[in-house]
């Protein structure tokens, strides 16, 4: 699967519209927009150009690193600009470290931790809270957007489950 069809797959509206671009009943959102131009310059880079201000004015969280993700495959698998590299470092690194934004922490804490809520706008309360303690400290930061490595928030998972736990403990020994 190259670069193109993973953006059609992600974002199937970017497709319809690739396939008939003229046709004013296909609206895009912000984020299709940013793609649907990607899709553009992969299949035309010498005639379509794409500005990064697109991926940093209209990108967060997944959609962002989705979109760093997509364009290191172009250049590395898709065209002919990186010669005599036996493993890229899109294999080497990136696709073996799961980077996951504040919707992505949310959903895998959610995920992992029975019946609790744990909400994007959470992560970014915590997050922007000084010294809050909260949530552990992003492991990468674009453009002032935490982003947490995969064993991060595992890790951070299961020091919740041990404050929730001895939480319950304390209630319990206080009732009787």
């Amino acid at each position: 699967m190259n670069s193109i069809d993973k953006i059609f797959n992600r974002y199937p509206n970017v497709q319809t519209k690739s396939n008939e671009p003229n046709n004013p009943q296909i609206i895009l959102t912000n984020q299709e927009a940013v793609f649907y131009q990607l899709v553009q310059f992969f299949n035309q880079p010498e005639t379509f150009q794409f500005s990064l201000n697109m991926i940093h004015d209209h990108l967060r969280d997944e959609d962002l690193l989705f979109a760093i993700e997509v364009i290191i495959e172009f250049f590395q698998k898709d065209t002919k600009h990186v010669k005599g590299v036996s493993q890229t470092f899109y294999d080497q690194h990136l696709l073996r470290e799961q980077i996951l934004g504040q919707k992505g922490f949310s959903e895998r804490v959610e995920e992992k931790i029975e019946g609790i809520k744990f909400k994007p706008s959470m992560v970014n309360i915590y997050w922007n809270r000084p010294n809050s303690g909260r949530i552990p400290n992003a492991d990468l930061i674009i453009d002032g957007t935490p982003y947490w490595k995969e064993e991060t928030v595992d890790s951070f998972i299961e020091k919740e489950r041990n404050y929730r736990e001895e939480k319950k403990r304390r209630r319990m020994e206080k009732e009787r």
